[in-house]
């Protein structure tokens, strides 16, 4: 087990260090490419009410999410995702939020049904969506080994977050943490047209949000590999 746990913390770090230099760079790294991918998959709404924030959460403005979340990416990048969101049509974000809704349901159905091949779950700090550790990637390696060795399933993969912060931010941090696994599995050799994305935000909570171990619980993505 400790050897395959080292195994997992080269593979993982060799993992970051990719990620690492083709942000740096790349006008449009695969932070931008998951941000830009989350907005267009989730409905914005405007004046959505708030939660009560704790202090952890950074205040974001509501009306432009995305100046705040790129407040330090490079000017290129800015300029280009601020491209995408302008020939974004109007009529394709509420099919985007409607094919979300969709998968977040079968999501649900399956792991409340019990009809899954395998369910695990990957946990996430405050904010956080980017890291996981070498054990959490050796769950994800496993997971990207029975899909390319079972043509016949397919993974779903929903991010959640604790209550902590305003709504809408939460829906988006849930996005990214969901995207950032599917990225992990497609540089695994998992064909992306087998994987499922959900954004759940502070929905189908795993624990009370009234503790801090609560919160700690909530903050996770959650992986289902199911039949095709």
């Amino acid at each position: 087990m400790k050897t395959l746990l080292i195994v997992s913390s080269i593979i993982l770090i060799s993992f970051q260090i990719d990620r690492l230099l083709v942000n740096h760079f790349s006008d449009t790294g695969n932070n931008m490419e998951i941000l830009s991918n989350s907005y267009s998959s989730v409905k914005t709404t405007a004046n959505l009410p708030a939660a009560n924030p704790d202090g952890t959460v950074v205040s974001l403005n509501v009306a432009a999410p995305e100046t705040a979340l790129l407040e330090n990416a490079p000017k290129e990048a800015k300029k280009e995702v601020k491209k995408k969101a302008v020939v974004t049509s109007a009529a394709a974000i509420p099919a985007s939020a409607k094919k979300n809704e969709k998968n977040s349901t079968l999501h649900h159905s399956l792991k409340e049904s019990g009809k899954y091949v395998a369910l695990n779950t990957l946990q996430f700090g405050v904010n956080q969506y980017k890291e996981v550790d070498a054990q959490e990637f050796n769950v994800i390696m496993q997971m990207a080994d029975q899909l390319m060795f079972n043509e016949s399933l397919k993974i779903s993969i929903a991010g959640f977050t604790d209550n902590t912060g305003n709504l809408e931010y939460n829906v988006h941090l849930s996005m990214l943490r969901a995207q950032n696994i599917k990225q992990y599995l497609i540089e695994l050799g998992v064909n992306e047209s087998r994987i499922m994305v959900s954004a759940n935000g502070v929905s189908n909570p795993a624990a009370s949000n009234d503790t801090s171990e609560g919160r700690s619980a909530n903050r996770r993505v959650e992986m289902l590999l199911i039949p095709s």
